[in-house]
């Protein structure tokens, strides 16, 4: 094996470690399988009593900071969506209103999606490795969507 080369590059067949035909440890890389938790699972030792999480994925998270699934309880939901992407999909690289509405932008994006049971919505947050920038957005969002369900009081 060539010095240079991890045991890992070994498996690869090109350069690009999520080509097709890649296989990392006997499982091969495809469209909805990236491979990476099989990855994660068989390069990271088991957690240690003092760890409660592998070092990987800490790392991975911290790279993209979450603000997790925050509920907020509003009176009509669709409104509040409408007013979401008003507001901000002029401004954004992508959107996506498959499955409620997902807006990427530049250092960060969100996604609010609508509750199947109750009259709330469910927003997530995510930033580029900034937790300030993760949490100032999910403030500005929050009180969005407070101002609008407010005004239809």
């Amino acid at each position: 094996m060539n010095a240079s080369r991890s045991p890992i590059d070994s498996v690869y067949t090109s350069l690009d470690p999520f080509a097709p035909g890649n296989m990392v440890f006997g499982q091969k890389f495809t469209e909805g399988n990236s491979g990476l938790m099989a990855w994660l699972r068989t390069y990271e030792r088991a957690p240690s009593a003092n760890s409660t999480q592998p070092r990987l994925l800490v790392e991975r998270i911290g790279l993209f900071p979450s603000s997790g699934e925050i509920r907020c309880a509003v009176r009509n939901p669709t409104d509040v969506l409408e007013h979401l992407c008003s507001l901000y999909a002029g401004k954004a690289l992508d959107m996506d209103e498959s499955n409620g509405l997902s807006l990427t932008f530049t250092e960060w994006r969100f996604k609010v999606h609508l509750s199947e049971t109750e009259s709330e919505i469910l927003l997530t947050v995510e930033s580029r490795g900034d937790v300030a920038l993760m949490q100032l957005k999910t403030a500005e969002l929050l009180a969005r969507i407070d101002e609008k369900s407010s005004s239809e009081s």
